[in-house]
C-alpha cells in the first residue's frame, strides 16, 4: 500500500508482479531446476505444512525478495545513488543483509522458524551457507533493482512514507537477525553484514548526484506521453520524483523540471500549489482546433487565454521572439475549458469568443499563486476530423489512457479500432513536434526575461 500511494495501482502491481516471479523462478530453478543461481538446496516439506506454496517455493519466501530489494533501493536513492550505480549497490546490500539472515534461516530448528531448507552436505562455507547462494542473491537484487527502476523511475528516495517505512524495515530485518545470529554462535555474520552494509552505504555517497538547483522553469504537461516528448528532446538524464497525483521529473542538476499532472484544471491548480515560488510555468501539451485552418500538427504559441469568469489575458511569454525559429508556428488564442470539449455546437461557441483552439490545463495554472509564463500546444484534431468517441478514452485527473478503458471501448465498438491505430500514428507525429519546439522555448526562457502572467480579474455578470 506504501507503493500504491506514492505512484498508483498501475506501477505497484506490475512491480510486484514481476518482483514476485523473478524472485520465484530463481527460488524453483534451485530447489527444482539445476541450482541456478543459488546454489542446489532443498526445502523440507514437513517445515512448511502451515506455509502457502507456489509448485513447492513458499510463497511469501519470493514476496520477501522484493519488499527487500525495492526497500533498499529506496534507501540508497535517500542517499543519493542514481542510474547503474543504484542499481548494482542495491545488489550488493542484499547480499550484505542474506550474510545474516540466511545463516539464521538455516539454523531455524533452533527458534520460532523451524527447519525449512537445507543445503547438500558439504556445500556450506559460510556459516553452513553456500558460496553462492551470495552469488545468485547479488544477481537477483540486481535484476529486482532494474525492475524497480523500470517500474518506478530513478526516484530520489525523499518520499516520506517509502522512505520511512523502507528505512523501518531494513531496520527491524537487522536488529532481529543480529540478535539472533548472537544466540544461535554465528554473531560474525552480523558483523560482516553490518560492514558490507556501511561500505555500501559510503559508495552511494560517493556516487551520489549533485544537488539540484531550485526550478526555473516547469514544463508542465498534462499527459505522461506529452512529458516523455518533452523529456526526450530536452535530452537526460532525469530522475522520477511522485507527489501526490503529479509525477515530477528532474535533471540532477536542476534548472528545468517537467511535470505530469493529469488532465483538467483541478490538477493543475493542485500542480501549482506544489510550484517553487518564483518558478515560472510553461504548459505544454496538445489541443484541439476549433478552426480547420489549423491544421494538425500546427505548433500555437499562447498569445491570449480565455477562460469561463475571467478576463481574457494576453500572454507575453520572452520567447515570440525566437518564433521564427520554429518553422510553422503560430500565435493562438486559446480557451481553456473544465471538460473536453467535443460538441459541435459547443466548439461554435467557443469561437464565436475568438478562440482558435480548446484545452484544459491553462486556466488552472494561472489561477491561485502559481504563476504561468504560457503555453505551447500542438493540434491534435480540429472539426473536419474531430476525436469522436475516442475523446474521452483519457478519463478527466489522469495522466494517460487506462488500457482498460481503451479495451473496454473497442469491445463495444470493434469499428473504432482501426481509428485508434490511425489515431495512435497521429498523436506520435504531434509528440514528436512539440518535444522539438519544447526543446527550442526551454533555453529561451531559461535565460529570457519573459513576464509572468497572474490570476486573471473574475469578468462581472458572465
Amino acid at each position: 500500500m506504501v507503493v500504491v500511494r506514492a505512484f498508483g495501482w498501475r506501477r505497484a502491481l506490475p512491480l510486484l508482479a514481476g518482483g514476485y516471479l523473478i524472485a520465484w523462478l530463481a527460488e524453483w530453478g534451485s530447489t527444482a531446476g539445476p541450482g541456478v543461481p543459488f546454489g542446489v538446496y532443498h526445502y523440507r516439506p514437513s517445515g512448511l505444512r502451515s506455509d502457502l506454496r507456489v509448485v513447492g517455493v513458499p510463497l511469501f519466501d519470493s514476496l520477501s525478495f522484493t519488499w527487500l530489494a525495492v526497500s533498499s533501493f529506496t534507501v540508497l536513492g535517500r542517499l543519493g545513488s542514481r542510474g547503474v550505480f543504484r542499481v548494482v549497490l542495491t545488489g550488493i546490500a542484499m547480499v550484505a543483509i542474506d550474510l545474516v539472515v540466511d545463516p539464521v534461516a538455516l539454523r531455524g530448528g533452533r527458534w520460532w522458524l523451524g527447519s525449512i531448507y537445507t543445503y547438500p552436505q558439504g556445500s556450506g562455507v559460510w556459516y553452513g551457507v553456500s558460496l553462492l547462494n551470495y552469488v545468485g542473491w547479488l544477481a537477483v537484487g540486481v535484476a529486482i533493482a532494474l525492475w524497480t527502476r523500470l517500474c518506478l523511475g530513478d526516484y530520489p528516495g525523499s518520499l516520506r512514507s517509502p522512505l520511512t517505512l523502507s528505512g523501518l524495515l531494513l531496520l527491524a530485518v537487522m536488529l532481529q537477525s543480529t540478535v539472533l545470529a548472537a544466540l544461535l554462535g554465528v554473531g560474525p555474520s552480523a558483523l560482516g553484514a553490518v560492514l558490507i552494509l556501511v561500505l555500501t552505504g559510503l559508495l552511494a555517497r560517493r556516487t551520489a548526484w549533485p544537488n539540484p538547483r531550485p526550478a526555473e522553469l516547469l514544463v508542465a504537461c498534462a499527459l505522461d506521453a506529452e512529458a516523455a516528448a518533452c523529456r526526450r528532446a530536452l535530452g537526460g538524464p532525469w530522475e522520477r520524483d511522485p507527489a501526490h497525483d503529479l509525477v515530477r521529473w528532474r535533471r540532477p542538476g536542476g534548472g528545468v523540471e517537467v511535470w505530469a499532472t493529469g488532465t483538467g484544471p483541478a490538477r493543475a491548480r493542485a500542480a501549482g500549489a506544489l510550484a517553487p515560488p518564483g518558478a515560472r510555468v510553461l504548459v505544454a501539451g496538445v489541443a484541439g482546433a476549433l478552426r480547420d485552418s489549423w491544421a494538425t500538427g500546427t505548433l500555437a504559441v499562447a498569445g491570449r487565454l480565455l477562460a469561463e469568469g475571467r478576463e481574457p489575458v494576453d500572454l507575453d511569454l520572452g520567447i515570440t521572439s525566437g518564433l521564427g525559429a520554429l518553422e510553422g508556428a503560430r500565435l493562438a488564442t486559446i480557451a481553456s475549458v473544465g471538460a473536453v470539449v467535443d460538441d459541435p455546437r459547443e466548439r461554435d461557441r467557443l469561437r464565436s469568443l475568438g478562440a482558435d483552439l480548446v484545452e484544459m490545463e491553462m486556466a488552472g495554472w494561472s489561477s491561485g499563486r502559481a504563476l504561468a509564463v504560457g503555453g505551447l500546444r500542438v493540434v491534435l484534431d480540429r472539426p473536419s476530423d474531430p476525436l469522436g468517441p475516442l475523446a474521452g478514452l483519457v478519463a478527466e485527473g489522469r495522466r494517460g489512457a487506462s488500457p482498460l478503458r481503451v479495451v473496454g471501448l473497442v469491445a463495444r465498438r470493434p469499428a473504432l479500432l482501426a481509428a485508434l491505430i490511425r489515431l495512435g500514428g497521429r498523436q506520435q507525429r504531434v509528440l514528436a513536434e512539440l518535444g522539438r519546439a519544447v526543446a527550442h522555448a526551454v533555453p529561451l526562457l531559461m535565460g529570457g526575461e519573459g513576464r509572468t502572467v497572474g490570476p486573471a480579474e473574475p469578468v462581472a455578470g458572465r
